[in-house]
């Protein structure tokens, strides 16, 4: 679906359309179901979350300026929405489950367990990250996000979300290249 088909899925929902509520729910849930569960790291919880974002999305439509593409006012307020759940548990972001899917051409258990091995590694990198660089590296990798866009749903300039997301990607060099191979 295009952008132009979201903004008038999101007009039509600020008339109160539920058919229109309802295909937006079905084009984004998915998505937001599934940043904000990487971003929580509790599946119940992420439901829920997804659950706020979408009454949030029935209830302001009408406010939707249109500034941004509706996707990325779709994740601001998933963003914020988890960002708040979290702080109210002191916890912290959680490793993204797509950026590792390296080794997938080897076969076999040695290659299961290497897998394993750096999936672990990198879950280890990604916790030592504050929430805002793990955030940036969620909303660039694993969702596609502009350095724009993602300065628009975390509330921060551009040179901000660029200046964290450099020094995310240097911290986890610095993590991962201290693995040890095998070999």
């Amino acid at each position: 679906m295009s952008e132009a088909d979201d903004r008038v899925l999101l007009e039509r929902i600020a008339g109160r359309d539920r058919v229109a509520f309802e295909s937006f729910f079905r084009l984004h849930g998915a998505a937001v179901h599934r940043f904000v569960r990487d971003l929580v790291r509790d599946d119940g919880l992420a439901e829920e979350l997804t659950s706020d974002v979408m009454v949030e999305v029935w209830r302001s439509a009408a406010r939707f300026g249109g500034r941004s593409r509706a996707r990325t006012w779709v994740f601001g307020i998933a963003h914020h929405k988890a960002v708040d759940a979290l702080r109210k548990r002191r916890a912290t972001l959680v490793p993204l489950d797509a950026l590792l899917d390296a080794a997938t051409d080897l076969e076999g258990p040695e290659a299961a367990a290497l897998r394993a091995d750096d999936r672990r590694h990198l879950d280890a990198a990604l916790g030592a990250l504050s929430a805002e660089h793990r955030a940036v590296l969620e909303l660039t990798y694993v969702e596609g996000f502009s350095q724009k866009e993602i300065a628009e749903i975390v509330d921060c300039p551009v040179a901000t979300v660029k200046t964290r997301a450099f020094y995310a990607k240097q911290r986890l060099r610095e993590a991962l290249g201290t693995v040890e191979r095998p070999g």
